[in-house]
């Protein structure tokens, strides 16, 4: 009875740990996404291309909004447990 608790409580452990990692890492992956808008944002104001500034700065925008609702479900997740 003992191996068999110990067993379920290893795989609990075990899911609840992946779950909380792959949550963590796509807020950290739309992370980078949003670094790398800002980076390309820089350069088009460094040539001076007005509607390439548009472009990324809508790029941008949109990275943004997707990290702040990885960052809300992450959250929400975190919170349920």
């Amino acid at each position: 009875m003992k191996t068999k608790q110990l067993i379920v409580g290893l795989a609990v452990a075990f899911m609840t740990a992946t779950t909380i990692v792959a949550c963590d890492s796509k807020k950290e992956n739309k992370a980078e996404d949003v670094q790398d808008a800002k980076e390309d944002l820089n350069e088009a104001r460094a040539e001076g291309d007005t509607s390439e500034m548009r472009d990324e700065k809508a790029n941008l925008d949109s990275a943004k909004a997707e990290y702040n609702d990885a960052a809300k479900e992450a959250r929400k997740d975190s919170m349920n447990k």
